[in-house]
């Protein structure tokens, strides 16, 4: 804070533009600083967008609270995943089609997940699926829901 001060000083010592002073002076106002944050906010979004994965809530919330208890995080989970299945150390199981209407309460886990790693992911499954190597064609979702429900959910019985 005490640096814009300075520059914004600086800036009206110096005889530049009063706009530059000005808008300095105008970062340093909460409006400013808010404004400041939603730009941040906005260039991570673009970069690490959310991918939101559709599954029965009690699962999501044994998986987030699984995840947590293990001192670990959704997004850096997400991460190690589809960096081992881009490695060929992890195959996601491909998903079952829910009944419907018998899957209660559904909602989505919610993780921000790079958007060219999202890319490589899904670029990955389809060249899988292509060359014969899988029988279908796994997404980013679908390497995610695999990896957290086999690593962060009880075995069933």
């Amino acid at each position: 804070m005490e640096l814009l001060k300075q520059a914004s000083a600086h800036l009206r010592e110096t005889g530049a533009p009063k706009e530059l002073a000005e808008t300095v002076d105008f970062v340093l106002t909460d409006e400013g600083a808010n404004f400041v944050s939603r730009l941040r906010w906005k260039e991570t979004a673009e970069e690490n967008p959310n991918l939101a994965i559709r599954m029965p809530t009690v699962l999501r919330d044994e998986i987030k609270a699984r995840v947590s208890a293990a001192g670990k995080s959704l997004p850096t989970q997400a991460v190690t995943a589809l960096n081992a299945f881009l490695d060929g150390e992890y195959v996601p199981v491909r998903p079952e089609r829910a009944p419907r209407g018998g899957t209660g309460s559904v909602s989505n886990l919610n993780v921000r997940v790079n958007a060219e790693l999202r890319r490589q992911v899904d670029e990955h499954g389809r060249r899988l699926k292509a060359d014969g190597e899988l029988d279908w064609e796994p997404l980013t979702s679908h390497v995610l829901r695999s990896w957290f429900v086999e690593k962060f959910t009880a075995p069933a019985e």
